[in-house]
């Protein structure tokens, strides 16, 4: 998990608070919806490879969607303040339940949790 894509981490004199972008939350939550993960980058080149070798079979290293929600809620176990942004992805079913239930878990913590429309960010 690249947390830079969705999450960025800031200070405000002594408070620890954490930006969540919705919309690269969902792509990336799409992305291990769909079945295609990241494959481990295969060693050598094509030059070295005797021409009969053919393919090596496929290593596909994944997480699965329980897991990486899991690894979100642990990285912003400790902020003080948790800013939702592009909340209109939220509308998505199976993504809004998994979204609601990591913010409930950030409220249960005592963080606070704020939603930003568009007006607020610009």
């Amino acid at each position: 998990m690249n947390r830079r894509e969705f999450l960025f981490f800031k200070t405000d004199g002594s408070r620890k608070i954490a930006e969540l972008s919705c919309e690269k939350l969902f792509v990336h939550y799409q992305g291990l919806s769909s079945g295609f993960h990241q494959a481990q980058e295969e060693a050598g080149s094509f030059d070295e490879a005797d021409w009969w070798a053919g393919e090596p079979p496929l290593f596909i290293a994944s997480i699965d969607t329980e897991a990486f929600f899991r690894s979100v809620q642990s990285e912003i176990n400790d902020v003080d303040s948790l800013q939702v942004l592009d909340m209109e992805w939220l509308q998505q079913g199976d993504f809004r339940i998994r979204v609601e239930t990591l913010l409930a878990a950030v409220r249960a913590k005592g963080s606070d949790v704020i939603f930003q429309t568009e007006e607020q960010v610009t």
